[in-house]
């Protein structure tokens, strides 16, 4: 890997998640979203070719920057791929919550008003159905689970939770209205895993402590510091069962920063239906949690989240050995894309069957029992 570029998708000046910004469409708004997210990426792409001759000592410089370039891949969530493939999002926006085209698309850098040489062909993986995007099919790829010979399972936690469990034989896969409590959203004092959140807690002599990045004074609170500071609530027994708060005051953690009863409800609606999802798709094989050979976490919160206190809040009833921060497998997944054969990657789409829990007819005593927490 030459280098690497990152930035904060400028379509959250629209929403926040997902479904803001597909309502922000359905009123006019999508060509705007297209626009931007075309010209974003093809930006970074302009900002990796301009750093090549800095990076690869065996380029020729005498040559026009980026010349040899051939490939790009984009896998992302489902209302991203139509976004940028230019496909309306209307029928994300209601029941049955299918994608209109959710294939393959395949684009010329002129197409799409790049910067970069005519040749280069840029694909957007296959979604696989639902809100279960190219992200998740380049995760299934980049931990193998399609290849695995036991039930394996791969969670991401974000504002929609997709799980996918299964093997080698059969795939089922779901998305979860998680909610973004893990991204520090809808939280009162919630924030990004910045400079002055508090990341971690953890009860300590009849109280808490807390650690925040950057050491200075606590702003807010992060979504694995959330986890935590219930985590601990529930061990101090100041947080119940139920997820009632034992005080009025809510739970003091430190500064000025609390935990309110409505983060912690926030919390349980979020993880209630991660571990809903999970449990669901588990039981669709005849099996229990306690058969899950392997979790992968995917995602940044899913390296950061400490997975005691995930178990101990009831997000991760799998056995904590077998628990597996993945990293960011949508990116890994891309990365193998670039040099496989593609009609491979379109099978394994194909072989993985979406899943509409709510259609389920024990989804919501399931929800109702996962909203709780460990006593």
């Amino acid at each position: 890997m030459l280098s690497v570029v990152t930035a904060l998708n400028a379509q959250a000046r629209h929403g926040g998640d997902i479904m803001s910004r597909v309502e922000f469409a359905l009123c006019g708004g999508q060509p705007d979203l297209q626009r931007q997210v075309r010209e974003q990426l093809g930006g970074m792409a302009s900002q990796l070719v301009s750093r090549r001759a800095k990076l690869c000592p065996t380029w020729d410089k005498s040559s026009d920057a980026g010349n040899d370039l051939n490939k790009i891949i984009i896998v992302g969530n489902t209302v991203m791929h139509h976004l940028f493939c230019g496909i309306s999002v209307a029928p994300l926006a209601g029941h049955p919550f299918e994608p209109q085209q959710p294939g393959r698309f395949r684009f010329s850098a002129r197409e799409l008003g790049w910067n970069l040489p005519e040749k280069t062909v840029v694909e957007f993986l296959p979604c696989i159905g639902g809100f279960v995007g190219s992200d998740i099919l380049a995760g299934i790829v980049a931990t193998g689970l399609h290849e695995s010979r036991e039930l394996t399972a791969l969670m991401d936690l974000g504002t929609n939770g997709e799980v996918v469990v299964g093997n080698h034989q059969r795939m089922l896969c779901t998305s979860t209205a998680a909610g973004p409590a893990f991204e520090g959203a809808r939280i009162s004092m919630g924030m990004r895993a910045a400079t002055g959140a508090i990341s971690e807690v953890r009860a300590q002599n009849g109280s808490v402590a807390c650690r925040v990045i950057g050491g200075g004074a606590p702003r807010g609170l992060c979504g694995s510091g959330l986890v935590d500071a219930v985590a601990a609530g529930l061990e101090l027994g100041w947080i119940r069962p139920d997820g009632r708060l034992t005080s009025d005051r809510g739970m003091p953690l430190a500064g000025a920063v609390t935990l309110s009863a409505a983060d912690v409800r926030e919390l349980q609606m979020a993880k209630g239906a991660i571990a809903t999802g999970l449990r669901m798709l588990a039981a669709r094989f005849g099996a229990s949690l306690d058969d899950i050979h392997q979790l992968h976490l995917a995602g940044a919160f899913g390296n950061y989240v400490n997975r005691t206190s995930a178990q101990r809040i009831g997000l991760l009833r799998v056995p904590i050995h077998r628990v597996v921060p993945a990293g960011n497998t949508a990116l890994l997944g891309a990365k193998r894309a670039l040099f496989e054969d593609p009609a491979g990657w379109d099978a394994v789409a194909r072989r993985t069957e979406h899943v509409a829990l709510n259609e389920d007819k024990d989804f919501q005593d399931t929800y109702a029992e996962e909203m709780r927490f460990p006593a």
